[in-house]
């Protein structure tokens, strides 16, 4: 038996102008398309949790015709708050249907950018981390004083991290992407059949009052078994991963064949 959603969901599919400097701007600075993106929501001035209260998701994909913004949130999108001149087109329709559709052993063809990591704990594992780091330094040109304050600054931020009972968490390495994702999707209910791992490049975030934010991201696809439908659900509607606010976490399902 399906067990049907209540929850509502909007996407929004907005063809951007690359004739457009706002639409340019927002490309350059995942900061501004964020800002951009919540504008277009309903909420209230200095509402700090105002993104999660909406699941607000978006993503930037990208094809030889130019680029397209995906949006999705749990109300309905304002687009007619688009600066002008800003998109070639926009519209938005209801999504709740996709929820309705997900039930175990469906196969579906998956879409996500996100934000692999890895998370430290073991001592041992810490060490050799920041030993990699300081050798890593030497070879960049580093002295060898230099390199050593590399090693002594990390292990230090783990020790710190150790005293709130929570471990360093780091970028995922290149070996380690496949693996990541294949236990983030079993996580969220889906047992990944054929998976595609694409490099994007890193997301540099400047605000006015915050210092820069770097993410590195992976665009992954392929196909996927439904296997817990009420995970892949919250998945869907939360997002995954971190990075949110800067285009990461949306997962994107479709029917295979579609």
């Amino acid at each position: 038996m399906t067990t049907l959603t209540t929850t509502r969901l909007t996407l929004a599919r907005i063809r951007l102008n690359p004739a457009s400097r706002a639409a340019h701007r927002d490309l350059v600075n995942p900061a501004e398309m964020h800002r951009t993106t919540m504008n277009l929501i309903d909420r209230e001035d200095g509402n700090p949790t105002a993104r999660h209260d909406a699941r607000l998701l978006h993503r930037v994909d990208r094809d030889p015709a130019g680029a397209t913004l995906l949006l999705q949130a749990t109300v309905p999108f304002h687009l007619d708050r688009l600066p002008d001149g800003y998109a070639l087109t926009a519209e938005q329709r209801d999504a709740t249907p996709v929820l309705e559709w997900l039930t175990e052993g469906r196969t579906v063809q998956y879409r996500i950018h996100a934000n692999p990591t890895t998370c430290l704990r073991d001592p041992a594992a810490i060490r050799e981390e920041a030993d990699r780091r300081a050798e890593s330094a030497v070879k960049d040109g580093k002295t060898y004083a230099e390199a050593t304050r590399i090693r002594e600054a990390f292990l230090e931020l783990a020790a710190r991290q150790a005293a709130k009972r929570r471990g360093v968490t780091l970028p995922a390495t290149k070996e380690s992407i496949i693996a990541w994702w294949t236990r983030t999707a079993t996580t969220n209910g889906l047992r990944p059949e054929l998976i595609t791992d694409i490099p994007l490049p890193r997301i540099n975030a400047t605000t006015s009052n915050t210092k820069p934010i770097t993410l590195r991201a992976t665009a992954f696809e392929g196909i996927a078994t439904i296997t817990d439908p009420e995970a892949t659900r919250a998945a869907v509607t939360n997002g995954i991963g971190k990075g949110q606010a800067y285009g990461l976490g949306l997962l994107s399902l479709t029917p295979q064949g579609r």
